[in-house]
């Protein structure tokens, strides 16, 4: 079982490495990893010092979200950035085959064709083709350049394209020809992703307000209003102990509707990763927002609903 967890713990450290390097970064995984958790920390502390200082009345679980959504945002950076990578790389790929395959059927090696990419502007594409036609100036042969491009592209939509271009080399077949109609595929996969974002726009918004903004909001108000029913009680001849006991209750139910909302904007975060971009590793990207709409909703609700109606949750 240890090694099991060390091998996942090892795996995801070399993915994160990856990321780290794709975002151009010049810093170490294992430090930037550290950086987060300490700022993690760090900014979890200074909000319980901030409460205590100010007299807030708001749960101490505000300080862990506040730490939570700062490591998030932190290690996410270069997941997000290496995925603007790929994405960039995605987009320019169809008009990067076409080029090739017209410079083949014009008469051009396939060295030639690469060449003609690694010159032209397209961004990180033009970098690795460029690292493509150096490791075919080093010797390899143009399936192993491809196979080497293909896998530092943590890209399905690049790997299984390369994976057809080396098998229409190994095969012998009109290398031009296949890689236009690549080229055509990759394009009609981009129009279905953008038709799905645009289709699932209404469902997005829906989410983000019902989970983000209006339940937190109804919550803060609930938060309230039981106060104000302890408020009015407390001078109906209650003893200290049932007083203390209804502020217990009021602390739990208070702890137990912030952690709904935690669980509730994590899942929705997921839901909208899936529904727009169709993978769940996106979803690091939403939930560190949402979570703070969603509790900064929470409190904001809290106080106005306790100056309107003079309780204070």
């Amino acid at each position: 079982m240890d090694k099991k967890k060390k091998g996942i713990t090892l795996n995801f450290l070399k993915k994160y490495k990856k990321y780290v390097k794709d975002a151009g970064m010049k810093i170490p995984a294992e430090a930037w990893i550290a950086i987060a958790l300490g700022a993690g920390v760090g900014s979890g502390a200074v909000t319980l010092a901030v409460i205590a200082l100010l007299g807030f009345v708001v749960s101490p679980l505000l300080a862990f979200i506040v730490a939570l959504v700062v490591v998030d945002l932190l290690l996410g950076w270069p997941y997000v950035k290496a995925m603007a990578r790929v994405s960039a790389i995605e987009e320019t790929l169809p008009d990067a085959l076409k080029q090739m395959a017209d410079t083949l059927k014009a008469g051009g090696t396939y060295e030639y064709a690469l060449r003609e990419i690694a010159t032209s502007q397209y961004g990180a594409l033009t970098k690795e083709m460029e690292l493509v036609l150096r490791r075919l100036e080093e010797g390899e042969n143009l399936e192993s350049s491809l196979r080497g491009f293909s896998e530092n592209i943590d890209s399905r939509l690049v790997k299984r394209s390369m994976a057809v271009v080396i098998d229409s080399l190994k095969a012998g077949a009109g290398l031009a020809d296949v890689l236009e109609e690549i080229a055509e595929d990759i394009r009609a996969m981009h129009r279905l992703a953008r038709q799905r974002k645009t289709d699932t726009s209404l469902q997005v918004l829906f989410m983000i307000a019902a989970g983000a903004v209006v339940a937190p909001i109804i919550f803060g108000l609930v938060s309230s209003i039981i106060q104000l029913f302890i408020q009015a009680t407390s001078g109906l001849g209650v003893t200290i102990q049932e007083r203390e006991e209804a502020f217990a209750v009021r602390d739990l139910l208070v702890t137990l509707m912030q952690v709904y909302i935690l669980i509730e904007v994590t899942a929705s975060g997921i839901m909208i990763s899936l529904m727009r971009d169709g993978r769940v590793s996106k979803s690091i990207i939403y939930i560190p927002i949402l979570l703070l709409v969603a509790y900064l909703a929470y409190y904001a609700s809290v106080f106005v609903a306790g100056g309107i109606i003079g309780g204070v949750a």
